[in-house]
């Protein structure tokens, strides 16, 4: 140890022994200036006449580190992958083990309900809208079918469509709410091959739906039976096409659903051009033969397939026409839309009450129709349409 040193560490003791205060601190009633002076130098001065070994080691260690990221339950919202469970409450969650100095950390990060504005994209489950390929919505059309990918969620999906008595010309006398004394057309869907872009599926058709002493119900139930297939493609999140067709294969002579195939494309536009913000417009366009080639416009006619098969006693050629569906969709609950099926025109509503069960009703009026080349139909004349759906 120097002498300084030596001096220091006597005039500190001596400056906090309280024996010693008086001899060392006071002598003869006055302050021992000089040695406070010494004292507050050695403060000041400290660093140049002592080098603080162990700071200067310090850093040299701070400036030789090697920083590297680590992390500790926390990742960047990109990183983060999300695997839907199958379920009714849309709860998406993610685990991913990592390693942390030898220990595996398993991390869960679970989004219940998404939020309006992360709609990835939208699909379709027969003439409905599907959001995130897993709400289902209202239907888009009534009969022209949306030119958009099937959801993976639900597979099957039942549906039976009708209309009222004021069918024909010269019933115009009939009660807006009378039944139209046929019977209702039930078809049932089943898309049983599903990947990213396509899908594919076929569907069951049968004319008569129940039987009994109702108007409509002579015939038995199961009569009018009849195979289709369905493939669709996605484009991109908000658009796609469909081909397809209902009623193709009739197994019996009773059946006049006709042979519905149909291409049709289909292209869906959010408000503002931000994705999830309602209303959301959805535009379909496309060509059909069958039930939907009946109007004034007709093209490419045939007696393919046995013709068009909208009549039991007739053969009609079977002729490919135009059609369009334009759609709003409020919410996911709610929407409305107009349709040109070439037979009719037609202005519809849609509304599926609880979006965890996939029952769908759907209602709308017919406009004009092609038998007084499309004019607008006055009061009496106005007939109405239905279609009731349950997936599953």
């Amino acid at each position: 140890m120097s002498k300084i040193q030596l001096y220091l560490k006597e005039e500190i003791q001596n400056l906090f022994n309280l024996d010693s205060y008086k001899n060392t601190f006071v002598k003869r009633g006055k302050l021992k200036i000089g040695t406070l002076l010494f004292f507050l130098l050695f403060i000041f001065y400290q660093k140049q006449l002592f080098p603080d070994t162990s700071t200067n080691r310090l850093q040299t260690i701070k400036n030789n580190i090697n920083w590297e990221k680590t992390y500790i339950g926390e990742k960047n919202e990109k990183d983060i992958i999300w695997q839907k469970i199958k379920n009714n409450q849309d709860i998406k969650i993610k685990n991913k083990e990592t390693k942390i100095k030898g220990t595996t950390v398993k991390e869960t990060i679970i989004n219940k309900y998404f939020s309006k504005n992360n709609i990835q994209g939208i699909s379709s489950f027969n003439r409905s809208i599907v959001f995130n390929d897993s709400i289902v919505g209202p239907d888009i059309s009534w009969f022209v079918p949306p030119g958009l990918k099937w959801n993976k969620k639900y597979k099957f999906d039942s549906s039976v469509m009708g209309h009222s008595g004021r069918f024909e010309k010269g019933r115009e006398g009939k009660s807006f709410w009378g039944w139209n004394n046929g019977d209702a057309v039930g078809i049932l869907h089943y898309q049983f091959l599903n990947n990213k872009k396509s899908s594919f599926g076929l569907n069951y058709g049968i004319r008569s739906v129940y039987s009994g002493s109702s108007p409509g119900g002579t015939t038995s139930v199961g009569e009018g039976q009849s195979l289709g297939f369905r493939i669709d493609r996605k484009l991109s999140p908000t658009e796609g096409f469909s081909f397809g067709a209902e009623q193709l294969l009739h197994f019996d002579g009773l059946t006049d659903s006709g042979r519905n195939i149909y291409l049709t494309l289909s292209k869906a536009l959010w408000s503002n051009n931000k994705s999830g913000e309602f209303p959301l417009d959805i535009y379909t366009f496309g060509v059909a033969t069958g039930r939907m080639a009946e109007g004034n416009i007709k093209f490419l006619c045939s007696d393919l397939l046995g013709g068009s098969g909208t009549e039991i006693n007739n053969q009609r050629s079977l002729c490919w026409a135009p059609v369009f569906s334009i759609s709003r969709v409020y919410n996911k609950k709610l929407s409305t839309f107009f349709e040109y099926n070439s037979k009719w025109f037609i202005l519809g509503t849609s509304i599926i009450p609880f979006n965890e069960i996939p029952l769908r009703g759907t209602f709308a009026v017919q406009l004009s129709d092609h038998i007084d080349n499309y004019k607008l139909n006055n009061f009496d004349e106005i007939k109405w349409v239905f279609r009731l759906s349950l997936g599953f």
